[in-house]
């Protein structure tokens, strides 16, 4: 069996409104869902609770947007991601449709 030793991490987080988003994503993974035409990562909580871990920068843990070319059996394959309003506060900038 193998194990995950790297996903995508959340180079950077314009969603300052997210509780996850200290100078950074601080989930320790994200889901990127796919709603609609907005690749949104579904991670998002806006709350005055500071959520996530200080030490860990945030990663890609599952992308349902099964359409983007950085996807493979919905898991993101991009080097790194960008999350940042688009269609909603917070959508994944680095989807390309295939």
């Amino acid at each position: 069996m193998k194990t995950l030793l790297q996903t995508p991490p959340v180079r950077e987080c314009a969603a300052t409104a997210c509780s996850f988003n200290a100078n950074g994503c601080h989930a320790p993974a994200i889901t990127v869902a796919s709603t609609g035409d907005a690749a949104s990562c579904a991670t998002f909580v806006e709350s005055p609770v500071r959520g996530g871990i200080a030490e860990v920068t945030g990663a890609v843990g599952a992308c349902a947007r099964s359409e983007c070319v950085y996807n493979t059996n919905l898991a993101c394959t991009a080097k790194s991601i960008t999350v940042g309003p688009g269609a909603t506060a917070s959508d994944c900038l680095t989807y390309q449709p295939a």
